[in-house]
């Protein structure tokens, strides 16, 4: 298990639900999670973040979308490790956000397996 504190954004409550679930089993830490991406991006501005060891966004959401909750964490903290989410990983797509920062992709819907050895693999590498 892992002792870090994981922040989860998604407008798909079963998605968030079904991360929650899996992160559970896998960290000690908190999980702090937001339907709502603009109260994730007050999160995210606030000194909160600084407790974050792992960002998990969306990338297509109402309002606020996972590009510019990226940005926004880059400003606050330029090296937390952050997992993007997406229905529609095309390559320039995820080209566009490696190049913001982004740390990894993981296309929806995915398998529990594959997302555990990403985010296990941005919390080691995090913790170097």
């Amino acid at each position: 298990m892992y002792n870090c504190n994981v922040l989860i954004i998604d407008d798909d409550t079963v998605t968030l639900e079904l991360i929650q679930l899996v992160l559970e089993e896998l960290i000690s830490g908190k999980i702090i999670s937001y339907s709502n991406s603009t109260e994730a991006l007050t999160f995210i501005n606030s000194d909160k973040i600084d407790n974050i060891s792992l960002v998990i966004c969306d990338w297509l959401m109402p309002d606020v979308s996972g590009l510019d909750i990226l940005s926004e964490l880059r400003k606050k903290s330029p090296t937390c490790p952050f997992l993007m989410l997406t229905a529609n990983a095309t390559k320039d797509l995820v080209v566009n956000a490696m190049r913001l920062g982004a740390s990894d992709f993981v296309a929806k819907p995915f398998h529990s397996h594959d997302f555990i050895t990403k985010v296990e693999d941005l919390i080691r590498n995090a913790e170097v």
